[in-house]
């Protein structure tokens, strides 16, 4: 009789052994693929002539899973595919991204050093940044942009952006999805 039962504990152990193996395995695999982001990139049409639409998302695998996926993404901005345009350039550097849990907005801080340009390239820049980090992070409601850790007026001197920003969709004459970028209003401090 005692046999039986060491037998059957030997064999639940084995078979938690092998579960547990499987599952940690399962996990490495998932994490070890890097995720499809949605990355929203300016049209060349657009930056030549300012008309048109502006923006075009491109599916793009990107490794998310290390401590900052968020700067991961944003750093993926500044890689556009042919035929398209970055406002995203080697010039701005972006000190950080910080996401509320509480309340769900997140905090993109950029430097002020070369940070300057007119104002659709402001207006772009908040735009790209907005758009990619809502499209891709459903848990963040808007995103307040700082520059070197204070909230300011505005980026470059034509925008203001003391409030956040978030992203609304709505439907076009032909029923496509289309988004805009908005100023949330009365916001608080966030």
């Amino acid at each position: 009789m005692r046999t039986k039962k060491t037998a059957i504990v030997v064999l639940v152990a084995c078979l938690a052994v092998m579960v547990a193996t499987v599952a940690t395995g399962c996990k490495k695999d998932a994490e070890e693929e890097p995720a499809e982001i949605q990355l929203s990139f300016v049209t060349e049409e657009y930056v030549a002539t300012g008309q048109g639409e502006p923006f075009v998302e491109e599916g793009r695998a990107v490794d998310t899973s290390g401590d900052d996926p968020y700067m991961a993404v944003l750093e993926a901005l500044r890689e556009p595919p042919e035929g398209m345009a970055t406002v995203l350039k080697e010039d701005y550097k972006i000190l950080s991204v910080r996401v509320s849990l509480i309340g769900r907005s997140a905090i993109v801080d950029l430097s002020s050093e070369g940070l300057s340009g007119g104002s659709m390239e402001e207006e772009l820049l908040i735009s790209q940044i907005v758009r990619t980090l809502m499209l891709n992070f459903p848990g963040i409601s808007s995103i307040q942009f700082t520059v070197d850790g204070f909230l300011t007026d505005t980026l470059m001197g034509h925008l203001s952006a003391d409030q956040p920003f978030t992203l609304e969709s709505y439907e076009d004459a032909d029923g496509n999805i289309q988004y805009s970028v908005e100023i949330v209003e009365n916001s608080g401090s966030t």
